[in-house]
């Protein structure tokens, strides 16, 4: 009767303990699955997951266990790699888990085509990179784990800037244009992309940091620091950038030192080192059409816009008050003036510099004085610099001078030191 007793006790004990037992785990599969449900909110936008394959490479398990990807589908619903992927891409994986052990840091890349349509209309590839771990159970039992991540996204957006890299490349080659960057601080100048040559061929090692100093004449470099300046204070002051479409017009030299026009246009912005910098385009421009071409015959206007586009040959007219009747881009380049038309009506003492004044008032008062051409060459400036000045009277149906031409070259002695 005792012993009936005890094992009623026991048998009951037994009982509640495998009921609490058996509730507790219902309760931690409900809650284990409650919380893979909330994987659906994300359905689409998850792109990793594990998947657990045996030595023979069969599917065993996989997290998450709500999975909208094609591949973890496949795997999951009895499909084996060798099913769902091509006979290449079978080969190549079969070989890389043989080896596993010699490389597990090493990612593998591969692809399948989806039944989701692409670009084409046509059958989609999704691209997948995994990474493989060995879980040992003994000495001789392991299964892999497989950790995959669909970089289908990714793959597309590098594609895609490999078009938006190829037509931008192509865009440069065929305009000869190129892009800068001009450091607030350092006054330094980097080319973003190289430069082209005549026959719209890059040059090497052109893209970088580059000596600007040696890349074009120092009244241009002045020019661009002046403009450079003028951004910053109005930055600082009012917090404006400037105008991306106000053309800096400025020589670099090209080939054996000849002087080619190019449009700077930029504006301020902070670099990738989060730096100041005046960032923009270059180029490659033909002056000839932006000189104004004067009323007449056709042939005449030409050869004056032609003249006026030279970008080494600086000319300007004044009247008798020494006031700037006209010049070329050149002139005002010289003496930091983007535009020409800035000059027009200004007295010359407001135009150019000190150093040059002497020789440009002595030779146009003799010219209207005398009425005659006067030539004049000698030092000018910084040492090894030579000017050859030339002064033209431009007179009016009754012989009388009203204005005096001005033509004048600059050149170094640097110019002439790769000549033969």
């Amino acid at each position: 009767m005792e012993m009936s007793y005890t094992s009623s006790v026991v048998w009951i004990f037994l009982s509640i303990v495998l009921l609490l037992s058996t509730v507790i785990c219902v309760m931690l599969l409900r809650d284990n699955r409650n919380k893979q449900m909330l994987y659906k909110r994300f359905e689409g936008n998850l792109n990793e997951f594990i998947v657990v394959l045996s030595q023979k490479m069969e599917f065993l398990y996989g997290l998450p266990m709500f999975m909208s990807d094609p591949l973890f589908f496949q795997l999951s619903h009895g499909r084996t790699f060798a099913d769902v992927l091509g006979a290449s891409s079978w080969n190549r994986m079969k070989g890389y888990f043989d080896e596993i052990g010699k490389h597990l840091e090493m990612p593998f890349i591969f692809s399948l085509l989806s039944d989701y349509k692409g670009g084409d209309d046509g059958p989609r590839s999704l691209w997948y990179e995994m990474r493989v771990s060995l879980n040992r159970v003994n000495a001789e039992e392991f299964y892999y784990v497989c950790f995959i991540r669909n970089i289908s996204k990714e793959n597309e957006s590098r594609q895609e800037r490999e078009k938006l890299q190829e037509r931008f490349d192509s865009l440069l080659q065929n305009t000869g244009d190129f892009l800068w960057s001009f450091d607030a601080e350092e006054r330094s100048m980097k080319l973003l992309t190289p430069m082209m040559d005549d026959e719209h061929r890059v040059i090497p090692q052109s893209v970088g940091y580059v000596d600007i100093h040696r890349m074009m004449p120092e009244e241009d470099y002045a020019l661009l620091d002046s403009v450079l300046n003028d951004r910053v204070k109005d930055y600082r002051n009012f917090g404006f950038r400037g105008d991306p479409f106000e053309t800096i017009k400025v020589r670099f030299y090209g080939p054996d030192k000849t002087m080619v026009w190019y449009g700077l246009r930029g504006k301020l912005c902070m670099d990738e080192n989060d730096r100041l910098v005046l960032q923009g385009t270059a180029r490659r421009m033909d002056v000839v059409l932006d000189n104004a071409v004067l009323g007449g015959m056709r042939e005449r206007d030409a050869m004056l816009s032609a003249a006026l586009a030279f970008p080494d040959i600086r000319m300007f007219w004044m009247d008798h008050d020494y006031k700037i009747v006209g010049c070329n881009q050149a002139f005002a380049t010289d003496f930091q003036i983007i535009n020409p038309r800035e000059i027009y009506g200004k007295n010359l003492n407001q135009v150019v510099n000190h150093d040059f004044l002497p020789y440009v008032s002595k030779v146009v008062s003799e010219v209207f004085d005398s009425g005659r051409s006067i030539a004049w060459k000698g030092s000018y400036g910084k040492s090894g610099r030579l000017l050859m000045y030339n002064a033209v009277p431009l007179k009016d149906e009754g012989n009388v001078v009203h204005n005096v031409l001005s033509v004048y070259l600059v050149m170094d002695q640097e110019d002439f030191g790769n000549t033969v």
